[in-house]
């Protein structure tokens, strides 16, 4: 199992919970219509860490 959180100073965003691993599709559909489609606001930044996946 692999877990995508995304989380902001008020708390989760969002979760995604997925049965085996991330491949880069996968990651990509979750930035693109879970996190970014709230978040083009001012002042929003993402932070990704330096996983192998992205």
């Amino acid at each position: 199992w692999s877990i995508l959180p995304t989380l902001t100073i008020d708390g989760y965003l969002t979760v995604r919970i997925v049965e085996g691993s991330v491949d880069g599709a996968e990651f990509y559909d979750f930035i693109v219509n879970k996190v970014m489609n709230p978040y083009p606001q001012p002042r929003s930044i993402l932070v990704i860490d330096n996983c192998s996946i992205h």
